[in-house]
């Protein structure tokens, strides 16, 4: 017989199984009264044929418990799951990943833009810089927009042209940290190769005044790049590697500039011609043409002598017609010295 030593680990928990099971048996008040009754009565299962059974039954039983809590002994408490149940993974159809497809390049919508653009024209003292405000409509940003009409766009003046050389566009031109970018693709080049320094300023006069028109800051100086590249040397022979500002409007600017009327302009009367100048004591000279004769004459001032600044000038009672306003610098030294400078427009009185 074996001794609780000697116990396999399955009777060890059947041993331990059933006393849990004992202790969990309260007796009752009557419990030996109904012993002694149980005691005087000789049950069936107490005779010899019925033991025997009752025997081979339990001793079943025994095994039967004995082999189920083998089965599901393990270290921990995780379920053992049935040997003859077998889970076969659903075959779930796999999509492919859709393809992603880049948004699309949106162009900003048009809208209708006046910019000014700087050509050159003949001062009489060389070639120096003029402006002109130009209508477009575009998607371009207001600086670009405006270096695209001085790159391609004519001059509505005859007496005014572009220095640079076709083949050259502006591909993007924004205000930066401390500059205006302004990037040109193409070969930057000139219809005359003296013209180099004027032609960079040119562009600069053209970015900045631009900036200012969009309520930007036009102070900046302009960083040049090519294809988004640094331009060591701009036409091979301007340095162009540091962010350039404008040079003295004094020393590269026609002294005499028309803004309104615009060139070949439709005007009802009477005519204003308003502008800018540079001139001496801020006296300017005007006359006024019709078929190549002069019509009137006069003088009118400068808010400010010496120094760029506006004047007006009011034309009354004009009839109908074709019209020449020239505006010039007075010659205080009596033809000893350079030529006045002047600026004309044509316009048409309805």
């Amino acid at each position: 017989m074996n001794t609780p030593e000697n116990w396999t680990p399955e009777e060890r928990r059947l041993h331990d199984a059933l006393e849990r099971a004992a202790e969990r048996v309260e007796p009752g008040p009557d419990g030996l009264a109904r012993i002694r009754r149980r005691a005087a009565v000789v049950p069936m299962w107490r005779r010899p044929v019925v033991i025997g059974l009752a025997g081979a039954t339990a001793l079943a039983a025994a095994v039967l418990v004995g082999g189920v809590i083998a089965l599901n002994s393990s270290d921990d408490d995780t379920p053992v799951a049935s040997e003859s149940t077998t889970t076969t993974p659903s075959e779930t159809p796999t999509t492919p990943p859709a393809e992603t497809t880049p948004p699309a390049e949106t162009t900003p919508p048009a809208q209708t833009l006046t910019v000014p653009a700087y050509y050159a024209a003949d001062s009489g003292d060389g070639l120096r810089l003029t402006r002109e405000f130009h209508t477009v409509e575009t998607s371009l940003s207001p600086i670009a927009a405006a270096v695209h009409e001085m790159l391609a766009a004519p001059a509505a003046d005859p007496d005014y042209a572009t220095l640079w050389a076709p083949g050259t566009e502006v591909v993007a031109a924004e205000v930066g940290d401390g500059f205006i970018g302004v990037d040109l693709t193409g070969t930057p080049a000139l219809d005359a190769a003296d013209d180099a320094e004027l032609a960079l300023q040119q562009l600069v006069y053209t970015a900045t005044a631009a900036a200012a028109n969009a309520g930007l800051d036009g102070s900046l100086p302009v960083r040049v790049t090519v294809d988004g590249a640094p331009v060591e040397r701009l036409f091979d022979s301007v340095d162009a590697a540091e962010p350039v500002g404008r040079a003295d409007p004094l020393e590269v600017r026609q002294l005499v500039q028309i803004n309104e009327p615009g060139e070949g302009a439709t005007v009802s009367g009477p005519v204003t011609v308003t502008g800018e100048a540079a001139v001496f004591e801020a006296n300017l000279l005007w006359e006024l043409r019709r078929d190549g004769e002069v019509v009137d004459s006069g003088n009118t001032s400068t808010t400010e002598c010496c120094t760029f600044a506006e004047f007006s000038l009011e034309l009354d009672d004009l009839e109908p017609g074709s019209y020449e306003i020239v505006m010039s610098e007075d010659d205080p030294s009596g033809g000893e010295g350079r030529a006045p400078m002047s600026d004309s427009r044509t316009f048409t009185v309805e």
